[in-house]
């Protein structure tokens, strides 16, 4: 009874989102657009299915790319004898609260910026 309690428990942890959960589920959706936009028949008016691909696919380009810079950023502050990401993770919560945001703001906009930069170079 003890381990079923503890089955019970234990089994509504949130399970950490990897690169490969988000790649399968945009294949998915890749495959099923059709199928789903195609169901809503006259209902609603489309430009062209052919775009929500390509905005798929542009999102796909842009994941990849980031992860690949994280990789890459991690292997280089590996052999460089950096330390770790969590270790300079750590610093920035030392400074005052509005420094951390403007990093914050900072880091959303290149996000933004790069995720817009690859749209515009698939379109």
């Amino acid at each position: 009874m003890k381990s079923l309690i503890l089955y019970l428990n234990n089994r509504l942890k949130p399970l950490p989102i990897r690169f490969w959960h988000i790649l399968s589920i945009t294949i998915i959706c890749w495959l099923a657009m059709p199928y789903l936009f195609g169901a809503f028949g006259t209902i609603v008016g489309f430009v062209d299915f052919g775009m929500l691909h390509v905005i798929l696919l542009a999102f796909c380009c842009w994941l990849l790319a980031v992860v690949s810079s994280y990789l890459l950023f991690r292997l280089l502050l590996l052999r460089m004898g950096m330390p770790d990401i969590n270790e300079m993770i750590h610093h920035l919560k030392i400074l005052d609260l509005w420094e951390q945001h403007l990093i914050y703001l900072a880091c959303y906009a290149l996000l933004l910026c790069s995720a817009i930069g690859a749209l515009i170079a698939i379109c």
